[in-house]
């Protein structure tokens, strides 16, 4: 008898632990689970919502989970190329630009044999709309199991749908460290480390738009009360919780053919390891690499450049992408030069199965001989069959010492493609020596 009260501690504990131990991912799925778990009349109705709350799972979870774990792991990468460069072929370092180089672009130019490039970047992420709509609207609907005859109407328990408002709250912080190594005059190599802090916030709302209380005065569904006084409303625990941790690092290698020319001409290879918590959204579950053809010239205080890629992202839950960035950076001062970029990500081929939007539900009533249909969409976010993105980027490069610079640059979207912040800004430094 004196080891039970022991026993119920640990049980107690063990049970504390392991809610604790809940994934961002499992909360939201936790989330509608909690909605779904009605009291109903008469019981035989309990379980007609869950098929839906399964199909909800399978596309709309799916397709929502994958867009803000790719998100925070696909930030574009901080400039490889060093703010000051130098030729040291003559045995005397010689400068080899007057601006201070792009911030999420590459230039052609690599740092020289046996030079290092490092750099600290700050980036805040505040998630606030998805294809264009607000995070804070973001509704997904629950439609009745078809329990009669093949299609939704013909019973009055069909037309009792679910609405589900998420109320979502998304910021991310990425501290990102980046090392870069000159094994030669037009070698080098680097290495990309992010931690990642994912805050996430929810303030649920359900709620059951009964046809068969309006049109008979008993519900069916309800959350609480009874048939002929139902409560058709309910607030589920809201999620308040955030996961630290190590994103994807990256690796790459850029090596440059053509220098002095017409153009100068590199090409850079990175691969992302898929070393980030997915299930915290810390990082996209998968590995990717991606191959950049890299044109610039530096011409006196202007220096253009353009880079075209193929990314390869290793899943069957996103696409891979043609990637392009096009701008330049402008000397405006000794102290200062003006950065401006146009990024862009095209994705290829077809639209992964896994996360396709599911198609909205039609439910046909017939009542007097007249037939009314009612469209029911699953969720209101738009149902896009190409999540393409373009950003404009606006970033301005200072000099503090001869080597040391620090920047801050915005991203602000031009479409409304994916999950997006309004603004996306970041705050750096970086030494080269």
């Amino acid at each position: 008898m004196t080891k039970r009260p022991g026993l119920i501690l640990i049980i107690i504990l063990s049970a504390t632990l392991s809610l604790q131990a809940q994934t961002l991912k499992e909360q939201i799925t936790a989330m509608f689970g909690e909605v779904l778990n009605l009291e109903l009349s008469p019981g035989e109705h309990k379980d007609h919502f869950l098929p839906a709350s399964v199909a909800a799972n399978q596309s709309i979870m799916t397709s929502l989970t994958n867009f803000i774990g790719t998100s925070v792991s696909s930030l574009p990468l901080s400039s490889s190329s060093a703010g000051v460069t130098f030729d040291f072929s003559t045995g005397r370092p010689v400068p080899t630009s007057t601006s201070f180089g792009p911030i999420y672009s590459e230039r052609a130019q690599t740092l020289g044999r046996n030079r290092f490039h490092m750099m600290l970047n700050y980036t805040f992420l505040d998630y606030s709309k998805l294809r264009g709509i607000s995070t804070d609207d973001l509704r997904l609907t629950f439609t009745h199991e078809d329990v009669g005859a093949p299609g939704m109407g013909d019973s009055p328990n069909e037309s009792d749908i679910m609405d589900f408002y998420m109320h979502l709250n998304l910021t991310a912080s990425v501290f990102a460290f980046y090392f870069n190594y000159g094994v030669t005059d037009r070698l080098d190599i680097g290495v990309g480390i992010p931690f990642n802090n994912v805050k996430m916030k929810t303030n649920p709302y359900a709620v059951i738009d009964s046809y068969t209380f309006v049109s008979n005065d008993s519900a069916n569904h309800y959350f609480d009360g009874t048939t002929t006084e139902p409560i058709l409303s309910k607030s589920p625990t809201p999620i308040n919780d955030d996961a630290t941790g190590v994103g994807d690092i990256v690796v790459r290698a850029k090596y440059n053919f053509i220098r002095e020319k017409l153009i100068d001409f590199s090409v850079m290879a990175d691969y992302r390891f898929a070393s980030g918590d997915a299930e915290n959204f810390l990082g996209a579950g998968f590995s990717t690499w991606r191959v950049t053809m890299i044109g610039s010239k530096i011409m006196g205080d202007f220096a253009p450049h353009l880079n075209l890629a193929y990314w390869n992202k290793d899943t069957d839950q996103d696409r891979d992408e043609f990637q392009f960035a096009v701008g330049f950076d402008q000397k405006v001062a000794d102290w200062f030069t003006l950065v401006v970029d146009v990024l862009g990500g095209i994705e290829l081929g077809q639209e992964p199965e896994s996360t396709k939007l599911p198609d909205d539900v039609v439910i046909t009533r017939t009542i007097n001989g007249l037939k009314y249909v009612t469209v029911v969409p699953l969720t209101n976010i738009p149902n896009y069959h190409q999540d393409n993105v373009i950003n404009a980027s606006f970033g301005a490069k200072f000099r503090l010492k001869e080597s040391l610079l620090v920047m801050a640059n915005v991203i602000a979207p031009l479409n409304d493609s994916g999950l997006r912040a309004d603004v996306l800004p970041t705050i750096g430094i970086e030494s080269s020596f």
